[in-house]
């Protein structure tokens, strides 16, 4: 399980490293638009989620998972295979976040003290990673962020 968390946050790190100092390498391009990247984040996830079903199941003799209520949350997650599965899970939406904020960046010609904060931001603490962006659109356009494009 250690091998695999470690994997995990070696497996990203070109990706993010090459969205905020080799934006305009034409393989950076390709990797924060290629669903196999994304996606390979996302089965990461579907694969560390059945893994802790299974591990629950298999200590108690039937599945226990409970994401209704906060303590049914923290129990989950309080297991080594929960907190690999809420890691993975994240790690591939961070991911997904920054490729999408990269783009935008490109797209709005974002200055690139912009786009490596936005990044970093969203690399170690996610959301707010986003909101910094968010921010600095709204400041500088003025209006809502048409996301559809």
């Amino acid at each position: 399980m250690e091998t695999f968390f470690k994997y995990l946050n070696t497996f990203p790190m070109p990706l993010w490293l090459a969205m905020m100092f080799a934006p305009n390498h034409a393989l950076t391009e390709r990797a924060s638009r290629s669903s196999s990247v994304l996606g390979i984040a996302a089965a990461h996830y579907v694969l560390a989620i059945i893994n802790a079903v299974r591990q629950d199941q298999s200590s108690s003799g039937k599945v226990k998972l409970d994401i209704m209520s906060l303590e049914g949350v923290r129990t989950g997650l309080s297991s080594p295979h929960g907190a690999l599965a809420g890691w993975a899970h994240m790690l591939a939406l961070d991911l997904f976040t920054g490729a999408w904020i990269f783009r935008q960046c490109r797209r709005f010609n974002a200055p690139s003290w912009l786009r490596v904060l936005a990044l970093l931001f969203t690399l170690m603490t996610g959301p707010f990673g986003l909101l910094i962006f968010l921010l600095w659109y709204g400041r500088s356009f003025g209006e809502a962020l048409p996301i559809d494009s």
